[in-house]
């Protein structure tokens, strides 16, 4: 019964989600035989598609009909269950675990955290105190963020602090770590990469890499360039920056996506998208990889990574519970050529 109602939910969620989507841009309707072609698709592989808004969408946004682009409710009430553990969901989306888990990863330089209530610096149990005296003498420009739950840039703030007055609100830094109570993390913004840094410079533009693992190793599945709109300090999607594919050589191979709908061949900023190159980019694969290995508990993860000012890639968050199914507007389907062994999965 408990599985049954959160089904529900999840289907309600993505009905109502993609219909106020649709509601925004200029839709592209679905021709007969494509609504035929779609359903056909997933009916052949033992699944029941009631409706094609989100193929409906996806096709307003780049113009691209793929019967296999994958919706949200079926994402989330048959596919992720299956391929992702939800038992360990709780504990491992803490963004605080990512120091333990891949410490010897490049990761951005932590100040303080705080994790059920209780304050941390590097790994040593402190009082409230000490916490705010490790921000106050910091001196460089900080991040502070939820651990849990933080998803499309919520409550991330950048801050500075002078005269023990952080630049949020002219709050002390007291005050705002009372505003986020418990779970949450203070970073030092991470200089990036003077070639990332050109296609928006106030935002900390990364790339969304999908993996999925499988009985013969970690598979890429695809690489999505997420960046910032005009001075924002936060590159997501849902906060009014851009989506831009990214090919298996590290290039942008697509115009940037908005929320909006629109299709632009400049980030706000001005910088030219098409053929723009990631630096580094094989060393970005070869990090998700390796990282991927460590969590057998999850099949499918979302990482975002960045890359910093000496042009090697830097774990941001990983995320194995809201994978960021928009990047099918850049990528196409979801699972690409996995879609098939995906979904036979899922029916296990």
């Amino acid at each position: 019964m408990r599985k049954r109602i959160l089904d529900f939910n999840h289907v309600m969620n993505s009905r109502n989600r993609v219909k106020a989507l649709l509601s925004t841009i200029e839709v592209s309707k679905l021709t007969v035989n494509e609504i035929k072609e779609a359903k056909s698709f997933f009916k052949s592989r033992g699944y029941k598609l009631k409706n094609t808004d989100w193929h409906t969408f996806y096709k307003s946004m780049n113009g691209e009909f793929h019967k296999d682009y994958i919706p949200l409710g079926l994402f989330k009430t048959k596919i992720s269950p299956k391929l992702n553990e939800s038992t360990q969901w709780p504990a491992l989306l803490d963004k605080n675990i990512i120091y333990r888990i891949f410490r010897d990863f490049e990761l951005p330089k932590r100040v303080v955290q705080n994790i059920n209530g209780f304050y941390y610096i590097n790994d040593k149990p402190v009082n409230i105190n000490e916490a705010i005296n490790e921000i106050d003498k910091n001196g460089k420009q900080l991040i502070i963020k939820p651990s849990i739950d933080s998803g499309g840039g919520k409550k991330v703030v950048a801050f500075k602090v002078t005269g023990h007055t952080t630049s949020y609100k002219n709050l002390s830094i007291e005050e705002l770590l009372k505003v986020y109570k418990k779970d949450f993390i203070v970073q030092e913004f991470l200089e990036q990469s003077d070639t990332m840094g050109k296609l928006n410079p106030s935002s900390l533009n990364t790339l969304r890499v999908i993996s999925y693992l499988n009985d013969d190793g970690v598979n890429i599945i695809s690489t999505t360039a997420r960046v910032g709109g005009l001075n924002s300090h936060t590159d997501n999607y849902s906060s009014g920056g851009l989506l831009c594919g990214v090919d298996d050589d590290g290039k942008i191979k697509t115009k940037g996506y908005s929320k909006k709908g629109e299709a632009l061949d400049h980030t706000f900023f001005g910088a030219e998208l098409m053929g723009y190159v990631v630096p580094n980019y094989n060393l970005v694969v070869d990090m998700v990889k390796s990282m991927h290995v460590r969590l057998p508990y999850f099949k499918l993860v979302s990482w975002d990574i960045a890359i910093n000012k000496d042009n090697k890639p830097v774990l941001v968050e990983y995320n194995t519970y809201n994978q960021g199914l928009e990047v099918q507007i850049v990528t196409g389907p979801l699972f690409g050529k996995f879609t098939d062994e995906i979904l036979a999965k899922a029916l296990e």
